[in-house]
């Protein structure tokens, strides 16, 4: 005899079946670690590639509306063409940060 099912019993019979839990472990020292750690580290590589994506997208859309700029309005804002690769790079970024403090401190010396 089968009998039907409510929406809520077909709800909690799926829910195990439907979901992925790790089983844990206890070490000899009280740590607590997943047995099969293998999900979680492949959902953080999915993430770290989603990131990766959307950072690439929008770093090439800075690079396309910069590359649009004309050579004086590129001046306006303290770059040249040339630099439009490097505008990404921490190392660029520092050393236009410390060449504008050292200029800053020119200034304020000599006023």
């Amino acid at each position: 005899m089968n009998a039907p099912l409510a929406k809520e019993q077909i709800a909690l019979l799926m829910s195990d079946s439907l979901t992925y839990q790790s089983p844990v472990v206890e070490g000899t020292d009280g740590t607590v670690a997943d047995a099969n750690p293998a999900p979680r580290r492949l959902l953080q590589r999915f993430g770290a590639v989603i990131s990766g994506l959307t950072t690439f997208s929008r770093r090439r859309a800075v690079l396309q509306e910069l590359s649009s700029l004309t050579d004086r309005e590129l001046a306006d804002i303290g770059l040249s063409r040339a630099e439009l690769s490097q505008v990404f790079d921490p190392r660029f970024a520092e050393s236009r940060n410390r060449d504008a403090a050292q200029t800053s401190f020119g200034h304020a010396a000599s006023a």
